[in-house]
């Protein structure tokens, strides 16, 4: 993988991709194809590992991917997970260890560990309407904090 590549996802024929870009010849150097049913909704790269980037898919499965090698390293899914937006996303924790997103569906935030892919806490908020994005971030009182914003726009502050 050359460190000046540039991510980008795609859509082509019905089917999104990821796809990657050279930034010094801003020539195509890589397609990952078939990484989800339906499409990618969002694309982060691992804040500790900068080979791994997090996709969220409309298939309703969040995957951590070696960008060297173009695979999966590990899923999350859940069946309560509902990916039902072209824009939903999932983010994955400052120290990489944990993956959060919400369902479109239930409201539900979902807390999943990178290390062996299980589901770690399932919190129950939004009142049963629908997630569109989170985010990860270093605020709150233990230097971990999560946001989640709602199909309604009404948005919750985790720590």
């Amino acid at each position: 993988m050359c460190p000046n590549k540039l991510l980008n996802r795609e859509f082509f024929h019905h089917f999104y991709k990821v796809r990657f870009w050279d930034l010094r010849t801003s020539e195509r150097v890589e397609d990952i194809v078939d990484l989800h049913i339906g499409g990618v909704t969002s694309v982060h790269f691992n804040p500790k590992n900068s080979t791994e980037i997090l996709t969220s898919g409309r298939d309703s499965v969040i995957k951590l991917v070696d960008i060297r090698t173009c695979r999966e390293v590990q899923s999350f899914k859940h069946v309560d997970y509902r990916v039902d937006l072209n824009y939903s996303s999932s983010a994955l924790s400052p120290d990489g260890q944990y993956v959060v997103a919400g369902s479109g569906s239930t409201g539900d935030i979902f807390l999943w560990s990178t290390v062996n892919g299980k589901l770690e806490r399932r919190l129950k908020t939004h009142n049963g309407v629908g997630i569109v994005g989170v985010s990860w971030g270093r605020g709150g009182s233990n230097g971990q904090q999560v946001s989640s914003v709602d199909k309604d726009g009404c948005l919750v502050l985790w720590s």
